[in-house]
């Protein structure tokens, strides 16, 4: 295993739809971990590594769009003194 860190990508989706998104992300084989960050706003987490940052937001772009995935944001883990939050 490598020491390589962990990469945040906050993303916008339907409440409706984040337990289907969760389930289709499980088939993924460890593609990313989801975190509802912010349900009333629609956002959520996806923790990954860098390393499959275009593999992930690859399969993102391959849903269908009544998902209505958007990318809001991306960082570092840790990177910035401060608060957490370095831009990829």
């Amino acid at each position: 295993m490598t020491d390589e860190p962990t990469l945040i990508i906050e993303i916008e989706l339907p409440v409706k739809l984040s337990f289907r998104f969760q389930m289709l992300l499980e088939g993924e084989d460890g593609l990313a971990v989801v975190r509802c960050y912010d349900p009333e706003h629609k956002k959520q987490q996806l923790w990954t590594t860098p390393s499959q940052r275009s593999e992930l937001l690859d399969w993102l772009t391959s849903l269908p769009a009544a998902f209505g995935v958007k990318v809001l944001d991306e960082w570092i883990w840790g990177s910035r003194e401060g608060d957490n939050k370095a831009h990829v």
